[in-house]
């Protein structure tokens, strides 16, 4: 019971911040609205139409050494999975993005590789 209400919360929040950031740009004048930036200060939002690219940007990107990246539509963060796996110091065992995606064999050997050599 005590999650619900938890969830509720996090829920109108939310919504509450994408409103937020749509009135945000509706207050500006129709030239300047871009339909991307912040809300409340430091969350990203972004209204605009993804592309293959923006998707490459947030979830796989090796030229961005931040693991949280704005996220591609909408409201908040997404995981750089290459920033991650390469502060895990998994990326130097030549994990491709192929291994990433459809995890086989040689991914299972890297990740027990690098568990026991901590």
């Amino acid at each position: 019971m005590s999650t619900k209400w938890f969830a509720r919360l996090v829920q109108a929040a939310a919504i509450t911040l994408t409103l937020v950031a749509i009135c945000q740009e509706l207050e500006k004048p129709k030239e300047e609205r871009k339909w991307h930036g912040t809300v409340a200060g430091f969350i990203p939002y972004d209204f605009r139409r993804p592309t293959l690219e923006k998707f490459r940007d947030a979830y796989w990107n090796p030229y961005e050494s931040r693991i949280f990246t704005p996220e591609v539509f909408g409201l908040g963060w997404a995981i750089n999975f290459y920033a991650l796996l390469e502060r895990l110091k998994l990326i130097g065992q030549s994990i491709s993005e192929e291994d990433f995606l459809m995890p086989g064999e040689h991914m299972r050997e890297v990740l027990t590789h690098a568990l026991e050599a901590e």
